[in-house]
């Protein structure tokens, strides 16, 4: 983002110390003048009303304790002529097509992942997806909360609506 964007400011939020640390280790190559890396939770967020003009979260909206506070709190710092995207994995409506995002969630990706990462680092970190997973509303309850916060929103379903793309503006 930094790079193709070129952000006035940029904020990554995350409630853990570890994942703030990754990330400014991650980004040591760039200006650390536009960058600030906060500690909060997605549901009490430490900023002003309509404070910025896009808000990006990715594969993160779902580990929220709380989507509908997480996604308030997401309208109320959002500007009036503001963005909200959300890449994330999806809940498919369709049962049949839940029971296999839920499979390869459950079962190929912490193989996949597994494979990947093996002598890298301890454990499986994939295998926390399971109850995040199972904690998500449908895509199409998901949508109807981002609705009540933003004006226009559509949402993109992929691989069998297991991976979602949703774009909500305010105006």
């Amino acid at each position: 983002m930094l790079r193709s964007c070129k952000p006035a400011l940029l904020i990554g939020l995350d409630a853990s110390v570890k994942q703030l640390k990754t990330a400014k280790h991650n980004l040591t190559p760039f200006d650390f003048a536009n960058l600030q890396l906060v500690r909060a939770a997605f549901e009490s967020l430490p900023f002003r009303d309509r404070i910025f003009d896009a808000i990006i979260t990715c594969y993160a909206l779902r580990d929220s304790l709380d989507i509908s506070r997480a996604v308030s709190e997401y309208g109320r710092i959002c500007s009036d002529s503001g963005v909200f995207a959300d890449v994330d994995l999806g809940k498919p409506n369709n049962k049949l097509k839940r029971a296999g995002s839920l499979f390869y969630i459950r079962y190929v990706m912490p193989l996949v992942a597994k494979v990947v990462i093996i002598g890298s680092m301890r454990g499986n970190p994939w295998r926390m997806i399971v109850p995040t997973y199972d904690a998500l509303p449908t895509n199409s309850v998901l949508l109807m909360k981002v609705r009540r916060h933003f004006t226009r929103v559509e949402i993109k379903e992929f691989l069998m609506g297991g991976l979602i793309v949703m774009l909500g503006k305010k105006s």
